[in-house]
């Protein structure tokens, strides 16, 4: 029988890394890549492929007391860029914040820039020429698609979106929001998330629990709802969409994960390690009903199920520099959560000793999760010279 994990990483929890030569390596072995929290995307994937259960039994695992039920139709509001003079093509009408509408060419580019207090400027990049001043904030559309010229925030440059874009005056610079039906927005998220080859029951499940987070997501009073990468979950538009994924939502059309009367709140990961996390353990507060640790059996399947990284000692001081009292000493787990992740790490350094969370050391170090040990490793001393 495999010992249990938690127990795995409480027995390392004492571990030390002590003071040792500069040769030496700190040596961490961890386990799953992300928060842990909710669906475990691998662990689903093996949920289907290997069990062949279905959407709904796959989403009950995860999320513990839920079910599954229709949800409002709406639309999103997904911010793709912020920037002094962004770029757009691809439209045809614009319609500013006092109703006015100005005719656009879907075969020209118009960059947009601040203009007085509350207004843009429309300007024709091939003419060089004014096009419009108008008030913000604006509506572009009227094509099957419109364009953002350049790199978005989601990482794709001179990308097709869906909807229409509404420009919004950020100070000196433009910011720019996708808006798009909550359906279509999906079709750019479901394979952005999780390969589109993967068994369609694990995408439906994927659907369903991107719409659920979407629909958590919305700000009515804020000019956008979600950010367009892993700060909410991540949309590519039209360049991403796949057929395969395209019909699993299609499939669970107008479908949520509730708790009661309420769309759950339904955050995932790709890999848990082989047991997933309570939502305190992940984001803090108090725990929520659906969000408790379970087991996670065909977690194996990812390639980062477990992992190792190794630092030279003198890279890992420089790398805890911000967080170290001095000159690096030593680093140890002083406490874990209930499922084995770190929750605070001790820093020793020349002048004291600091306590920082796991998620803090995650970031530093740019580890895949909280679930790690701490080890070092000497190099062998060399023999003496006859």
């Amino acid at each position: 029988m495999r010992r249990p994990l938690a127990v795995l990483v409480s027995l390392a929890a004492a571990l030390l890394v002590a003071p040792a030569a500069s040769a030496d390596t700190i040596v961490i072995e961890g386990r799953g890549w992300g928060h842990g929290v909710g669906l475990s995307q691998y662990g689903a994937y093996g949920f289907a492929l290997r069990e062949g259960r279905d959407f709904r039994s796959i989403l009950r695992h995860y999320y513990t007391g839920t079910t599954v039920g229709r949800a409002p139709a709406g639309r999103m509001r997904v911010l793709l860029r912020r920037t002094r003079v962004p770029k757009v093509c691809g439209a045809t009408a614009l319609r500013d914040a006092r109703g006015r509408r100005v005719r656009l060419s879907d075969r020209r580019s118009y960059a947009v820039s601040a203009w007085g207090v509350t207004g843009l400027q429309l300007t024709d990049t091939t003419t060089q020429r004014r096009r419009a001043r108008v008030q913000a904030p604006v509506r572009i559309g009227g094509g099957a698609s419109t364009c953002l010229r350049g790199m978005a925030e989601n990482g794709v440059r001179d990308g097709a979106y869906r909807g229409v874009l509404r420009l919004h005056r950020d100070a000196g610079r433009v910011m720019v929001v996708n808006d798009v039906s909550l359906e279509q927005y999906l079709y750019g998220v479901v394979p952005a998330e999780m390969p589109a080859s993967w068994p369609a029951e694990a995408l439906k499940a994927q659907a369903v629990v991107a719409r659920s987070y979407a629909i958590r997501s919305r700000r009515p009073a804020e000019p956008f709802d979600v950010y367009a990468d892993v700060r909410s979950q991540v949309y590519r538009g039209i360049a991403t969409e796949i057929a395969t994924s395209t019909a699993a939502v299609r499939a669970t059309r107008a479908l949520a994960v509730y708790h009661g009367s309420e769309v759950a709140q339904t955050f995932f990961s790709s890999t848990s390690g082989g047991r997933t996390a309570g939502n305190e353990e992940g984001f803090g507060g108090a725990p929520i009903p659906y969000l408790r640790p379970v087991e996670d059996p065909h977690d194996d399947i990812s390639p980062v199920h477990t992992w190792t990284v190794r630092l030279e000692r003198d890279r890992a001081a420089r790398m805890l520099r911000e967080v170290t009292p001095g000159d690096f000493v030593a680093l140890r787990v002083a406490s874990t959560t209930p499922t084995g992740r770190v929750a605070v790490v001790e820093i020793e350094g020349s002048d004291a000793i600091e306590q920082v969370t796991g998620a803090t050391i995650r970031r530093l170090l740019e580890l895949r999760s909280t679930w790690f040990t701490v080890a070092v490793e000497a190099e062998p001393a060399e023999e003496p010279a006859p």
